[in-house]
């Protein structure tokens, strides 16, 4: 390529880097020139990028030194590059490139020549990253003196490598998942949702690039098709708004090359939901697939658990949505009219949903005995789940007792709902109590299991929320496997401590619980010491036993013998 222009000077300033050289360019003032890389006349390209991402290699490219081009050859190739600056510089080669081109003029120990504006050809060495600097002043302001005050104004990065990679769609660098919602900065390590429910639609975001980690040019045809689903390719969140298009749909990116591609697929019918395959191509090349399903419209409310509120507090109601054997996500509200002065509000706490999330009761008050609320779904004080929650109030006047309301559901495709009626309950603190013991007789050694029975005023199961306060419990014989604890609560009207028997003989279990009617209460049992031997009766039984085994076997020897 021959000089355009001898009326401007630039420096170039080669320093080591990574182990490799680096070569600079650097002009006396700030101002940035610019470089024309011929491509005609360069040799062994791989690849060719600025800021906005790859660029193509057919092609001359013009760079400004501010704002820079990076160029991928392959060792042994020839980078063919026309600098133009306004004022005069250096530069130097210490072997990972060599350069030939414009006359320059050696400073003798730094290896720097001063240049004239014109055109340079860059052959790559060596292995290793290159960088062509600009300055805002000659950097060697004497020879063999670096001026150390002098600031860098921007950059061209030579990068030479073995051989060339392929430029098309690379899964090392190139970014994608699949969400709920358009997303024009896609992560892998953001994972992929792929079940949804009825009505949601998935997009699968994507950003290109090539192996050389450079974004696909705005000229990259994308392809998107699709079974058991629409689907509708964009750039920008527009595709949210867009109409849905059936089957396979192709788009030529005018976004900034191959950022902020977005597939958004929609089921073929939203109320009954299905499994759709989409594929995703790049210029010809599969890029991505994914199997996404779409979950049905629920047709059923399911009462999972209801925990008994106090009277002028609150208690609960876990649900769940299902459409046969599918569990569905949504939320379920009251029919107002079947509220009463005892069961005066219900409010939604948490919607079913896909996957767990945290269950977590709104009034602290109550959520104080969270293992309450983890009664009805079996898990611990903070358990997360699918299923929904909601609380209900319990009127002060309303008094003890249970009151049946409807929960229902809107279905948001096929606009109706649907319902279910459930009794919850409320119920006043501990008034009376009642022990028992599982069995009339324990060996040492076994475990037994105490059950306290507590009821309100009105006769009915106290409400989940209570707890043995200060109780005094003591079991003859054995000792509790856990010691009582004044906020262990009552499931059902029902609270259970193990016993482990550890002497013979017979004992009472007793109770205290202070501060209700009921003052004590007392079961009675016995302990056997079970490595004693076996007792009269026992052996009576067995002896029992074996006289008929021989009868039984004196018979059948007699008839076979009268053959």
């Amino acid at each position: 390529m021959s000089i355009k222009t001898l009326r401007k000077r630039i420096a170039l300033v080669a320093v080591s880097a990574l182990g490799v050289g680096v070569l600079s360019v650097a002009p006396a003032s700030a101002a940035a020139g610019d470089m024309l890389i011929d491509v005609s006349e360069s040799t062994g390209l791989c690849a060719i990028a600025d800021s906005s991402g790859y660029l193509s290699t057919s092609a001359d490219q013009t760079g400004e030194l501010a704002t820079p081009l990076t160029v991928i050859v392959a060792l042994g190739g020839t980078v063919d590059v026309e600098v133009t600056t306004s004022t005069a510089g250096t530069f130097q080669s210490n072997g990972v490139l060599t350069v030939t081109g414009a006359t320059p003029v050696l400073h003798s120990t730094y290896g720097v020549y001063d240049a004239l504006d014109g055109a340079y050809k860059f052959t790559a060495a060596a292995v290793g990253t290159n960088s062509v600097k600009m300055y805002d002043g000659d950097p060697y302001t004497a020879e063999n003196t670096p001026d150390t005050t002098v600031s860098q104004t921007g950059a061209l990065t030579i990068q030479v490598v073995a051989t060339c990679s392929a430029t098309g769609y690379s899964a090392t660098y190139s970014k994608i998942n699949v969400a709920g919602a358009y997303d024009d900065t896609p992560e892998l390590t953001d994972g992929d949702v792929l079940v949804y429910g009825a009505g949601d639609d998935a997009y699968i975001n994507i950003i290109g690039k090539n192996a050389y980690n450079y974004v696909l040019p705005s000229t990259t045809t994308w392809v998107a098709s699709a079974t058991g689903a629409t689907v509708k390719i964009g750039t920008d969140t527009s595709i949210d708004a867009s109409t849905t298009d059936p089957g396979t749909l192709a788009l030529e990116s005018t976004d900034a090359a191959g950022t902020n591609i977005s597939v958004r697929v929609t089921p073929l019918d939203a109320a009954k939901g299905g499994t759709a395959v989409v594929t995703i191509t790049a210029e010809g090349v599969a890029v991505a697939t994914r199997t996404i399903t779409f979950l049905p419209e629920a047709s059923a409310i399911n009462i999972v658990g209801i925990i008994t509120g106090p009277v002028g507090g609150q208690g609960a109601v876990l649900y769940s949505l299902s459409n046969g054997s599918a569990s569905v996500p949504g939320a379920a509200s009251v029919l107002s009219t079947t509220l009463t002065n005892r069961v005066t509000a219900v409010t939604a706490i948490k919607s079913a949903t896909i996957t767990a999330s945290d269950l977590t009761p709104s009034d602290e008050t109550e959520s104080s005995t969270a293992t309450n609320w983890a009664t009805a779904i079996g898990g611990s004080a903070n358990a997360t789940s699918v299923y929904g929650l909601a609380e209900f109030t319990c009127g002060s006047g309303g008094g003890s007792g249970s009151t049946t309301v409807t929960l229902r559901h809107y279905t948001a495709i096929s606009e109706v709902y649907i319902t279910k009626d459930v009794a919850l309950t409320c119920a006043g603190g501990i008034n009376t109590y009642t022990i028992s013991m599982d069995k009339a007789s324990y060996k040492i050694g076994e475990v037994a299991t105490l059950t306290i029975t507590a009821k309100d005023s009105s006769g009915n199961p106290v409400h989940d929320f209570a707890t043995v306060g200060t109780t005094d419990i003591t079991a003859g014989g054995g000792t509790l496997t856990k010691a009582a604890a004044s906020g262990d609560s009552f499931t059902a009207g029902v609270k259970k401590y193990s016993v482990q028997m550890t002497t013979a003989g017979t004992f009472n279990a007793v109770v205290n619980i202070a501060g209700v009617v009921t003052k004590s209460a007392t079961a009675s049992y016995t302990v056997v010491d079970g490595s004693a031997g076996v007792t009269n009766a026992e052996v009576l039984a067995a002896i029992v036993k074996l006289i008929a085994s021989i009868n039984k076997q004196i018979k059948a020897l007699q008839k076979s013998l009268k053959r």
